[in-house]
């Protein structure tokens, strides 16, 4: 009877790691798309935005120069668009270059 219980309680823990093995890349995937909807909602179409493209070109500028600038002096006509601009530069920094439709 103890042997029969040990191979239950060693078929069980099995039966559970497997299954949790087989769930896990699904909620990976999930969580990755839920990510990456949440990053476009959070931040809204700005490439036809001037400041966007300007922070862009200046981080795609420190980005070359591996300098990121202490500070930014535009005179922004909204907060949209001091956040289109952070956007922009935060892009550029990373090497992500905008390109104007022609």
């Amino acid at each position: 009877m103890h042997k029969q219980l040990q191979n239950l309680a060693m078929f069980t823990a099995l039966a559970i790691g497997a299954a949790a093995l087989s769930v896990t890349p699904a909620l990976a995937t999930s969580m990755a798309q839920d990510q990456e909807h949440r990053d476009q909602s959070q931040h809204p179409e700005y490439s036809n935005n001037k400041y966007y493209q300007l922070g862009n070109k200046e981080g795609l500028q420190d980005h070359q120069r591996n300098t990121q600038r202490a500070n930014h002096n535009h005179s922004y006509k909204t907060d949209n668009d001091k956040k289109a601009h952070d956007y922009g530069y935060q892009q550029g920094w990373q090497g992500q270059s905008y390109r104007a439709p022609h």
